[in-house]
């Protein structure tokens, strides 16, 4: 079984602006519970804005005036502002370039083990949009993405790792597992496809045929399971049913208070290219929890 210990870094890429607040407190509620460091990374962007009354000198400006504050300046002292009070050892990165890029060179440089990020708009400085940065992440990105969609009132309580018993799909479990050992609600979600042939029944041996897949899927999702975890397979629970995964995930997020989501980014359908993209948009926007998105490389 693979071994996944809890990062001793944590990159929070952010633009500073009230949207990011949300991924700000989710980090540094996660680096005081794992005593892990944070690493504060603001992306200043073609697109950045920066107006600011003291950005220029005035012609009547006195010469002994002090001089123009640049952007980098200015968002350094803002993120120290904002996480004077982290409790946690804060290191701040202001820097030039594309928000996906920097964000993975920055975890990389400083040995961060995950990457937290929002999930709205912005068109400050990170513009950390679903569609665009966050897609990029959980392609490339070389440790686990959280986009942080949820206000922060407690750590997290309601986990859900939506699986398809893939390899990826396994490590991704092991991971969740041994990050969140501490979550008391933890639920393994797995959607399932009717064989066409099978709805095409007449009544009574439809509604055998469908109990035993049921039956046949369940026991494969405890196998997973086992196998995965062993005797932490015990503090799991499952939830088999027939659909897609995306509307399970909503339909069990609004059920069970879901307020983390875990998905693999590949596995043996393909998961993620379903859920990342425009259908992460979707996710991130309708299931209202956060979602951590975990590469294949970490098996």
């Amino acid at each position: 079984m693979t071994t996944f210990p809890k990062p001793t870094a944590i990159l929070l890429a952010t633009d500073l602006s009230a949207r990011s607040d949300r991924a700000q407190a989710r980090a540094v509620q996660l680096a005081r519970q794992w005593q892990a460091s944070l690493v504060v990374l603001v992306a200043l962007t073609e697109e950045t804005t920066f107006s600011r009354a003291n950005a220029y000198q005035d012609d009547e400006a006195p010469v002994d005036a002090p001089a123009a504050e640049t952007p980098a300046a200015y968002f350094e002292r803002r993120a120290r502002q904002a996480l004077a009070d982290a409790g946690v050892p804060v290191l701040v990165c202001v820097l030039q370039g594309k928000p996906g890029p920097l964000a993975v060179d920055t975890a990389r440089q400083y040995g961060c083990g995950l990457i937290v990020t929002g999930s709205s708009r912005s068109d400050v400085a990170m513009r950390m949009e679903p569609g665009s940065t966050l897609r990029w992440l959980a392609r490339n990105a070389g440790v686990p993405v959280l986009a942080v969609n949820d206000r922060v009132h407690a750590d997290y309580r309601q986990l859900t790792m939506a699986s398809d018993f893939s390899p990826a799909s396994e490590a991704a479990l092991q991971l969740a597992d041994a990050w969140f050992s501490d979550v008391a609600q933890r639920t393994l979600l797995h959607a399932y496809t009717i064989p066409l042939p099978t709805l095409s029944l007449d009544d009574h041996a439809r509604v055998e045929a469908l109990a035993a897949l049921q039956a046949q899927t369940e026991g494969n999702a405890r196998t997973h399971l086992s196998q995965a975890l062993g005797a932490g397979a015990a503090h799991w629970q499952l939830d088999v049913r027939a659909g897609g995964p995306v509307r399970l995930l909503r339909e069990h997020a609004r059920e069970a208070g879901t307020d983390l989501t875990v998905i693999a980014s590949h596995g043996r359908s393909k998961l993620l290219d379903k859920l990342v993209g425009s259908v992460a948009e979707r996710l991130l926007e309708t299931v209202g929890t956060d979602l951590l998105v975990v590469r294949p490389l970490l098996a």
